[in-house]
């Protein structure tokens, strides 16, 4: 008798976890998922593409809901405010921003943002102080480095340079504008040449308007881009039409750049371009919704910068390394 009441018990107490089980199951189902809303300029572009599988898969681990917000050219912070200010009526719980180019910026995220979180990607904002670093937490590559690394891998013979760069009063501008002029330095190449983006000019156009060159150094991968189609439709071009060509900038021009997706990769691969650093946009997207992810359950934490990581392509580059191919994953 006794031995029953035991097993009588013991049953009761398994039915009874059972239930609190899926009690506490269909109240984690009812919680709705943080919404978190992501603005970049031109959201639909390609060059974003590794970027924003990144964010989902961190977002799909970490049970959040992301609004790619679908956005023009997002050219100063007043653009941006009005992106920002819109997703905040729709009772968004963080956000995840490229920096709008100018000093504007920061003082309007501040005001904006400053009962949410938000990280920075891609780049920091824009100061004139060289020096200076925002006080948000920023997941984005070292453009300096990367400038400087380009001009180390360009400057063993005398030569006339231009610099294709993105828009002015940006972050990744300046910095690689000063780290590739760093490594320049002392050497014979003579920069005739800057050339930044503005709204509504067709990159390709700009640059042929440019005197011709040796070397041209395209560091914003949009640019790099536009470019990549104009050395496409070059070689569609009959023979005649391609010789008529050659007096214009891009013929017998090396190229250098960074990029971010697969046509730039394809770009270097092919031969169109002498030496590629490429932004590993997969590990931006990744880490930046892995960084508002532990905000928004610990509202005590202090989010962190990353520096992500960039690879190095030349002409020597196998694309079917391992290596590479681990690092292209991101792109398909």
């Amino acid at each position: 008798m006794k031995k029953n009441k035991i097993t009588f018990f013991a049953m009761e107490l398994i039915l009874l976890v059972l239930a609190l089980f899926f009690v506490w199951k269909i109240f984690i189902q009812n919680v709705p998922e943080k919404r978190v809303a992501v603005i970049l300029p031109e959201s639909g572009d390609q060059r974003w593409d590794s970027l924003i599988k990144g964010m989902k898969q961190s977002a799909k681990e970490n049970h959040i809901h992301l609004v790619i917000c679908n956005t023009d050219d997002i050219e100063n912070a007043e653009a941006e405010k009005e992106a920002i200010e819109e997703q905040k009526n729709n009772h968004i719980d963080a956000f995840i921003v490229l920096p709008a180019p100018g000093t504007d910026t920061k003082e309007m995220l501040t005001k904006e943002c400053s009962d949410v979180p938000v990280v920075l990607v891609v780049e920091d904002l824009y100061t004139e102080d060289a020096e200076a670093t925002s006080k948000f937490s920023v997941v984005a590559p070292d453009y300096y480095e990367m400038g400087k690394y380009i001009g180390g891998q360009i400057n063993s013979r005398k030569q006339t340079m231009g610099i294709v760069v993105g828009r002015k009063d940006t972050e990744a501008a300046a910095s690689a504008v000063r780290g590739l002029t760093d490594a320049l330095e002392g050497s014979d190449c003579q920069i005739l040449w800057h050339y930044y983006q503005e709204k509504d000019q067709d990159v390709c156009e700009k640059v042929k308007e440019q005197p011709k060159v040796d070397t041209l150094v395209v560091l914003d991968p949009g640019a790099l881009d536009q470019l990549g189609d104009q050395f496409e439709e070059t070689q569609e071009e009959t023979q005649e039409e391609a010789q008529e060509e050659t007096q214009e900038q891009g013929a017998g021009t090396k190229i250098y750049g960074i990029g971010s997706s697969m046509k730039a990769i394809a770009l270097q691969d092919y031969g169109k371009t002498q030496g590629l650093v490429v932004l590993d946009g997969y590990e931006i997207g990744y880490k930046s919704v892995e960084e508002i992810a532990k905000k928004i359950k610990n509202r005590l934490y202090k989010m962190e910068s990353h520096e992500t990581e960039v690879k190095i392509m030349d002409q020597d580059t196998k694309l079917l390394d391992d290596e590479i191919e681990r690092f292209l994953y991101s792109y398909e």
